[in-house]
């Protein structure tokens, strides 16, 4: 349809309550065009706002640049890992940083681009999901 949802996240999807086969996505309040008018892909723009949830953001999110498909495509594989995992993701613990009032925002989105995290979560996961998250990273 043109749109990434951009705000991929638990709170978002919703199983059908009849049909459990039946997934939904709700708010689309974040969600933005990948397409322009015209049917081509919208090119990619550094616009140094960062839109979405920190815990699944995509890395192209972190960096600030516009969103795409693949952009909701990460999230979706950071949400999968994280219930994989018990609710973990190695940069789930940033909320603890907030405490430090001489840390910003932009810093948390800096360290988050860190490669050690990266590398965590190959880690965390099989390594049929490790193949898919490698393909995923470099869309």
């Amino acid at each position: 349809m043109g749109y990434v949802h951009n705000d991929l996240k638990l709170d978002n999807i919703l199983i059908g309550y009849k049909d459990p086969s039946l997934i939904y996505l709700i708010d689309f309040g974040l969600t933005c065009r990948y397409l322009n008018e015209n049917g081509t892909h919208i090119e990619k723009i550094y616009t140094q706002k960062f839109s979405g949830n920190f815990l699944f953001a995509s890395l192209n999110s972190c960096r600030g640049n516009n969103k795409s498909r693949r952009d909701d495509i990460q999230s979706l594989m950071y949400i999968m890992i994280y219930l994989l995992n018990k609710s973990y993701l190695p940069w789930g613990d940033f909320h603890k940083k907030f405490e430090d009032t001489s840390y910003e925002f932009k810093d948390f989105l800096r360290e988050r681009l860190d490669l050690k995290y990266t590398k965590e979560v190959f880690k965390l996961i099989p390594r049929s999901l490790r193949d898919m998250l490698k393909k995923i990273l470099t869309l």
